[in-house]
This record gives C-alpha cells, sequence and structure tokens, in this order.
C-alpha cells in the first residue's frame, strides 16, 4: 500500500508540480487548501487543480487561527517599530500545525509542500539543507518548525530548479494551469499594502519627530511603522544630504536619521530560539548568519549566551539588523544550525 501524505495545495505552480513528483515517488496524495483570509482564498483553484491531478482534496479553515497567531502580532510589532516576520509566525503555529493535525486525523504518515528546501538529518537532529535552486532556497522560513515536524516533512521541490517548474507548465499543453498563480510571501497584504493591515488590526501609530542623533528635531514623520532600520528611500523629508532610519523608537514616537551610508551593526541579541541541526549553542561558537531571507550570509560568533537569549558579534562586516526581523544561523556545512528574532 502506497504510503499517504497531505500536500499543502495553493493551486500556483509550485504546490502543483510538488504534486506532481509526490505521485511519480509513489506517494497516495491528498490535497488540503488552508483557507486563512477570505481576501486570498485559493480554495477554487485547488480545488480545480486537484481534480486535475486526480487527488483527493479537503479545504480547511484556519482564519481565526491566523488572525490571532499572525496577522494581529503583525500588526502590533509593525506599530510598536519593529520590523516582523509573518511566515515565520505563520509556518510553525498555523500553517504546518493545521497540516499535521489533519495529516494524524487520517493517517497520513507525511506532510508535504512545495518549499524549496531541504530535509537533512544532521548531527543526529533535522533540519534544512540548501534546495538546489540557490536564488529559491526557502529554508529560512522554515526555522521555526519544530524537530518531529521536519522528520515526518516531505519537500520535493528541493532537488528542483524554478526554471524547470516554469519550463513544465509552459511546454506542457496537457497541463496548463488556467492562473499560473504563485504564492506570495505575505499572502495577507493586498495591494494596499502593510499599512493597510496595521491601520485595521492595531491601529495607525501617530505622526511624530524626525530627530537627530544628539535629539535636535528634524522634522516631522508619518508614524514609525513606516520606517525600519537602514532605511534610506521613502523617508519624507528633505535634509539636503543623505540620511537614513538609525533608529526608531516608539515609546517616544521619535524616528532617528543619521547622515551618509548606513551604518553596520557589530552586535546584535536574538531570542525566541529554536535549535535544528545544533542542540544548543556556546560562547564562541561559529556560525553564518542571515537577517534577511536573500542576503548574504555573514561569518559570526556567539559572544553571549544568557537568559534564553544570545548575542552575536561580527567577524569582519557587520550588517543592518532590524528589531523583530529573523535571524537563521547556519553551519558549517550550509545546514540551518537554529534561528530566532533579532532585539537591540
Amino acid at each position: 500500500m502506497a504510503k499517504k501524505v497531505v500536500l499543502g495545495l495553493s493551486g500556483g505552480v509550485d504546490s502543483a508540480y510538488a504534486a506532481l513528483k509526490l505521485k511519480d515517488m509513489g506517494y497516495e496524495v491528498v490535497g488540503v487548501n488552508l483557507v486563512m483570509k477570505q481576501s486570498c482564498d485559493s480554495s477554487e483553484e485547488a480545488s480545480a487543480l486537484a481534480g486535475r491531478l486526480q487527488i483527493d482534496f479537503r479545504v480547511i479553515h484556519a482564519e481565526k487561527e491566523f488572525e490571532e497567531k499572525v496577522i494581529r502580532p503583525f500588526a502590533s510589532a509593525y506599530a510598536s517599530g519593529f520590523t516582523p516576520n509573518p511566515c515565520i509566525l505563520c509556518n510553525p503555529g498555523v500553517k504546518f500545525k493545521s497540516l499535521f493535525s489533519f495529516a494524524d486525523s487520517i493517517g497520513a504518515e507525511a506532510v508535504a509542500t512545495g518549499h524549496y528546501a531541504v530535509v537533512a538529518e544532521h548531527f543526529g537532529r533535522y533540519t534544512f539543507s540548501p534546495a538546489a535552486d540557490a536564488l529559491k532556497d526557502q529554508g529560512y522560513f522554515l526555522y521555526g518548525l519544530p524537530q518531529e515536524m521536519i522528520k515526518r516533512l516531505v519537500l520535493p521541490l528541493g532537488g528542483v530548479l524554478k526554471s524547470d517548474v516554469k519550463a513544465f507548465f509552459a511546454n506542457n499543453e496537457g497541463f496548463q494551469l488556467s492562473s499560473g498563480q504563485e504564492s506570495e510571501d505575505i499572502c495577507f497584504v493586498g495591494k494596499s499594502g502593510y499599512k493597510t493591515v496595521v491601520e485595521e488590526y492595531a491601529g495607525l501609530p501617530p505622526e511624530g519627530n524626525f530627530i537627530d542623533a544628539e535629539g535636535r528635531i528634524l522634522g516631522r514623520h508619518k508614524g514609525v511603522h513606516n520606517y525600519t532600520l537602514g532605511q534610506r528611500k521613502g523617508l519624507g523629508i528633505a535634509l539636503g544630504v543623505p540620511a537614513y532610519v538609525s533608529e526608531v523608537n516608539a515609546a517616544d514616537n521619535t524616528v532617528t536619521l543619521s547622515y551618509g551610508a548606513p551604518q553596520h551593526r557589530r552586535s546584535f541579541k536574538v531570542r525566541n530560539l529554536n535549535f535544528l541541526s545544533a542542540e544548543t549553542v556556546n560562547v564562541g561558537d561559529r556560525f553564518k548568519v542571515r537577517t534577511r531571507y536573500r542576503a548574504r550570509p555573514l561569518n559570526c560568533v556567539i559572544e553571549e549566551c544568557s537568559g534564553g537569549f544570545i548575542t552575536v558579534s561580527f567577524e569582519g562586516e557587520g550588517c543592518i539588523a532590524a528589531p523583530g526581523q529573523s535571524a537563521v544561523f547556519y553551519d558549517g556545512s550550509g545546514c540551518i544550525a537554529f534561528g530566532g528574532t533579532v532585539f537591540l
């Protein structure tokens, strides 16, 4: 009897190709579409796709959980001057939790998605190694998953190039997707942008003062949610010289501007740690870290481990890290060692 796998089926090209790969691998595939917000409901497209794939299909509604665990924290973080990553909250807390819960209810052994990542067993623990397509590698977004989930995860696109996926649907006349849609990184943020989400769920922060490093008032800003550390464009103030955001302080409603090129941080702290290939870390351990999805990993060393957080310093150049961003650390083999949330 074929092993049963639950596949997150969005109706887009990646999940469609993942379904085809899983069938080729001999799995009995059950497609599941998660409806997490009515404005981005893709269940009709996914249902039509499942019919063409000739696989079983279910729809799971997770709107309440998504609002409570992702949208509201996202809006609150921006209103407080942080730069959140909602996918990091969604994957362990809503998306994969829902998929694994359903898999258990039907006796499925595994869960699959269309992520470009590779599950690896490393040092006796489960983690993610680099995908074949370096430009699409999405392990960064999955670092928050617990070991018991990663162990049962199947990622059929880990060894596939995105160009191959596109070429398949462009050249296969017998299998053309009606929409050709692809998943968005922030699925609940529409054309109006994240500010509309902040306003709806947290209320827009008021205008306040731009100040310089000495505290002198330079002008008025349009609310702390509009700014992040290192930002140079869209400041809405003319100073006559290049400037960038060097601090966002929601407590006193100020945004500090500094002049010249953004200064890279030499260190930062990380909390909310989740360990993958590394079961723990110690002072002096060395890793590579990235604080943005497609940022170049930088060499770093652990300077402090205390009270559920670590302090990281850089060897060589530093980086621009904003509080609320996800810092993902990689071991010498390129596998994800652990990750957490930046705070300064």
